[in-house]
């Protein structure tokens, strides 16, 4: 079939159609070519541009004069937004949208074709972290290239094809909008700090600013949006949705809150249209909206307005303070230190004069916490702290955790020798429910544990984790949870970039949320592969490490795969934590065995010197000289004059200095590449 042939085709199934460029562009070849988004092109014109034997693509101009078709169209870059979107989509939608034409794009994207009762414009929809478009509405005023399209016409050579090849339907609106949700909820981005939400110096204004409070605690309503003519066409969640512009009974327009402040959170509305008097793809804050609307764009007089309503720093809470001569008395009748202000017999949470309580406590006031009750599991898990345990993958962390988990149904006092407390325990993980089920009845695992298994299809956004931690709060208050795990981290949050230290605090800080109200968090995390010393094995950004209370790492105690014998060891805020914990499984239950530096018996203590003491002066000796274990061994037996110990024994040494710090190792621990040992330099 000719091009001439198919650009027929697609005439006749009412699609309107304009020749491209043939050169990698994906440029229209006419001028003027907006037009047929109202227009269908004649068959002589169809003639003129197809049929006069020179290279040329085809190009499918959505808008009225082809059945007010709409295009959504997928990026791909890295992983293929489209099935992102089809995995987030609940399974009556997911249906729906494999039933609608897709067309498969030669960088790996996808467009699908949807047809609806009123012209759409175009619009972002999902944008990458960076910026990058990552979903967006191909509408009114656009034109994609369509199958039939001679190679020549992508930069890779590649050719457009059908994906899924079907009638073009035609949506009704609540469809199309909830497609459109699912959409937005595939976004990475968050826009930079608007010049508008600013202050004459390009500066952030001040978080009590009036524009700033309006942003934050405001509402659209309030902005005037819907008084002047805006209706919402659809709501999804608190104040979020997407908009009909004035003078349309239905259509998108606009979102709300679909994308929101890098610098503070609030939400963003987003025209999609030129047919409003505001600028297409830009985003407005509620403050923006409201000045824009009800002070035509005066900013100032709409700051001073909205703090006549109350919005921002009032003046009448400004207080001149005279600190001269005040000294701090501690022990003070009620334990309440004196105030410096001006009304010394006021209350500090504000009573007498009606002001709000304070939102900090004086260091006469701080509550301590006896050590008897401050410990879930003593040494490792304290109350309301965020705990992170690493272990390489297969070292058999499930495990331990397991056995945790059962340990805090009250039916024992101790988990490897150490203090535990009956707790309940929300245990968030990555693994299916079918798994924990075999855990559950293998080791009798009680009701006290609740298991939340994969609560995303995907990767979530941060809103949706925001959302999420959210969520949980609100069970860990109805349940009564005293403990929280996330097993594992990495396969739940947000963070694209695990070594931006930026994404990871701010994946992080919800969390506070949780453990502000005294219960315990454990994330469970991967080491990387070269396991690192001085608790830099968690792989990422050292900020995560930073965030938390207390780093636990878990390792084998030697390189043996059958050896029972598992190290924890541990650093944090706490005297109570173990430097170092050496454990077994044993008939199906895991023992502490105490420190590991005092496992291994070392036979010659009556003898003279001991051993160990003599094999790290050997390395010592060395300097910054990498040695292989053969090389240790016989350095060791011409200190001590004896004949060679077995290179295992002295293996099984040198690996619990490398656990501790105390030694260095690199290699692969293979034959060409055996591992090499030295004191740190």
């Amino acid at each position: 079939m000719n091009i001439l042939e198919v650009a027929q085709q697609y005439l006749a199934a009412g699609l309107s159609i304009i020749p491209v460029k043939a050169d990698g562009s994906k440029s229209p070849l006419i001028a003027g070519w907006r037009k047929y988004s109202n227009t269908l092109p004649t068959p002589e014109e169809c003639s003129n541009w197809f049929a006069s034997g020179a290279l040329v693509g085809i190009g499918v101009v959505p808008g009225p004069a082809s059945g007010n078709l709409v295009v959504l169209d997928f990026e791909h870059h890295g992983e293929s937004a489209y099935f992102e979107w089809i995995q987030r989509l609940p399974d009556n939608l997911r249906t729906l949208a494999q039933s609608l034409p897709t067309v498969a794009t030669p960088s790996g994207g996808r467009h699908v074709w949807i047809r609806l009762a009123d012209p759409q414009p175009g619009a972002k929809l999902a944008r990458y972290a960076t910026g990058k478009t990552k979903i967006e509405i191909r509408g009114e005023g656009h034109q994609v290239l369509a199958p039939g399209c001679p190679a020549e016409c992508h930069a890779t050579g590649k050719l457009y094809e059908w994906y899924i090849e079907a009638e073009i339907q035609e949506l009704e609106e609540d469809q199309w909008v909830e497609l459109l949700e699912y959409c937005c909820q595939c976004n990475e981005y968050q826009s930079p700090e608007q010049p508008r939400d600013q202050d004459r110096k390009g500066t952030p204004a001040g978080e009590d600013s009036p524009g700033n409070d309006f942003n934050r605690r405001g509402t659209w309503e309030e902005t005037g949006i819907f008084a002047d003519g805006w209706t919402w066409a659809k709501t999804c969640g608190d104040d979020r949705g997407f908009l009909t512009r004035p003078g349309k009974e239905s259509g998108i327009s606009a979102s709300v809150g679909m994308v929101s402040s890098k610098n503070h959170g609030y939400p963003y509305f987003y025209a999609w249209t030129t047919s409003t008097d505001f600028a297409a793809e830009t985003p407005f804050s509620r403050f923006a909206v409201y000045a824009k609307i009800k002070h035509k764009g005066d900013y100032s007089e709409a700051a001073k307005e909205l703090a006549r309503q109350g919005y921002g720093e009032r003046l009448s809470q400004r207080k001149t303070v005279d600190l001269s001569g005040f000294t701090m008395k501690i022990n003070t009748p009620n334990g309440v230190p004196v105030s410096p202000f001006s009304k010394p017999s006021a209350t500090q949470e504000g009573e007498a004069d009606g002001t709000d309580p304070k939102p900090f406590k004086w260091m006469s006031e701080l509550s301590a916490q006896a050590d008897d009750t401050k410990w879930l599991w003593k040494g490792y898990i304290p109350r309301g702290g965020i705990v992170l345990f690493s272990a390489l993958w297969k070292a058999g962390k499930s495990t331990i955790l397991s056995h945790l988990l059962k340990s805090f149904d009250g039916s024992q006092s101790e988990f490897l020798g150490l203090e535990i407390t009956p707790s309940r325990v929300l245990y968030i993980t990555e693994e299916d429910e079918s798994i924990w089920a075999d855990r559950r009845d293998a080791l009798m695992i009680n009701d006290h544990v609740g298991m939340w298994c994969r609560p995303f299809k995907v990767r979530p956004t941060m809103q949706e984790w925001r959302d999420f931690i959210k969520a949980i709060t609100e069970q860990v208050e109805k349940h009564q949870f005293d403990l929280v795990v996330f097993d594992t981290l990495s396969k739940m949050w947000p963070t694209r970039e695990e070594n931006d230290a930026g994404q990871v605090e701010e994946a992080l800080m919800p969390l506070w949320n949780i453990s502000n109200a005294g219960t315990a968090i454990l994330l469970v995390h991967h080491m990387r592969k070269s396991e690192g010393q001085q608790f830099v094995g968690a792989r990422g950004s050292g900020g995560l490490s930073a965030f938390v209370e207390l780093l636990i790492e878990f390792r084998r105690s030697t390189d043996n795969p059958k050896d029972p014998k598992r190290i924890l060891q541990a650093v944090g805020r706490y005297a109570a934590t173990p430097l170092k914990l050496l454990c077994e499984l044993q008939h199906g239950k895991y023992v502490g065995l105490g420190d590991p530096d005092d496992a291994i018996p070392d036979e010659r203590q009556s003898q003279g010197p001991i051993w160990k003491n003599d094999l790290m002066k050997c390395l010592e000796e060395t300097g910054a000289e990498w040695m292989t274990c053969e090389a240790v061994v016989k350095a060791l037996a011409e200190k001590r004059q004896e004949k060679a110990k077995k290179v295992s024994d002295v293996r099984d040494v040198l690996d619990k200095w490398i656990n501790g710090g105390e030694l260095e190792r690199q290699g692969e621990g293979k034959k060409g590449d055996p591992y090499l040992y030295r004191i740190p330099v």
